[in-house]
């Protein structure tokens, strides 16, 4: 049995969200120019650490390998064994590039347009519109785009997938981001393919947004926090679990539940 997570606003929360009476449980797990970003509180990080000594924990992200080792104490935990980071296009083995599946996204990748293409189908749909800030890319297999809500029109992410379609990518808005992938480069292809690869027998998946709800919907047991982008739209899919806690109480319940299943097994 695995349990697949999504890390931001799961199980590690924006510091700034927190409040300050409460940061004392829920210390800094992420410094970023000199300022915290990230918090996740200890209870949480001794049940990961529980799951990572039987190899069930298996950090699931959008974010680049760079960005996931900034998360010091969840890169720690996450090291020793898999974790999957880029929405699935990078699978770690011990922290390193297993390169088995690296063929397997080389493969989808090369069956679309390149970065390069589809930053530039992007811009030649938008050019200088003023809702649009900065576009990123990630490990070099997608991008993101950081978007100005209050500018941001209605239909924008719609329209974007219509121009990314004929590059053969697709687009999410997520917060303040609208990610533009490869067609098919999930987070859940990834992590079929781990649970194949180890012979897991159930997937156990947690998440909050658009980004994780293919997973969440394909999992054996799978949980969202009650404050997930995904409640809030009304988009959980069935049979998910909500949390009865939000922010850093929900990855405490998360994790304390998963830990429970995954004990059942291995006890």
């Amino acid at each position: 049995m695995i349990f697949a997570s999504d890390l931001d606003r799961t199980l590690i929360h924006p510091y700034r969200t927190l409040p300050e009476a409460r940061r004392g449980e829920a210390p800094v797990a992420e410094i970023y120019e000199g300022r915290p970003i990230t918090v996740c509180s200890t209870r949480t990080l001794a049940l990961l650490d529980e799951l990572a000594a039987v190899d069930a924990f298996v950090a699931v992200t959008t974010r680049s390998l760079h960005q996931l080792q900034r998360v010091a104490p969840i890169w720690e935990r996450a090291r020793r064994s898999w974790a999957i980071c880029a929405n699935g296009a990078t699978l770690l083995a011990h922290g390193e590039v297993d390169r088995e599946w690296k063929a397997v996204v080389d493969a989808l990748c090369a069956g679309c347009a390149g970065v390069a293409e589809a930053r530039a189908a992007l811009h030649a749909a938008f050019g200088d519109s003023d809702w649009l800030l900065r576009v990123r890319d990630c490990d070099e297999r997608f991008l993101y785009a950081i978007v100005d809500l209050e500018r941001l029109p209605a239909g924008a992410a719609a329209a974007a997938a219509e121009a990314m379609a004929p590059v053969g990518w697709e687009a999410v808005l997520h917060g303040r981001k609208l990610y533009l992938l490869p067609a098919g480069l999930t987070k859940l292809r990834c992590v079929e393919h781990l649970a194949e690869r180890v012979g897991a027998e159930r997937v156990l998946a947690a998440g909050d947004s658009l980004l994780d709800a293919e997973l969440l919907a394909a999992a054996d047991v799978a949980w969202c926090p009650r404050d997930a982008e995904l409640v809030a739209w009304d988009a959980v899919p069935d049979g998910v679990r909500v949390t009865a806690g939000e922010h850093i109480d929900a990855a405490e319940e998360i994790a304390r539940e998963a830990l429970a299943l995954v004990g059942v097994v291995h006890t």
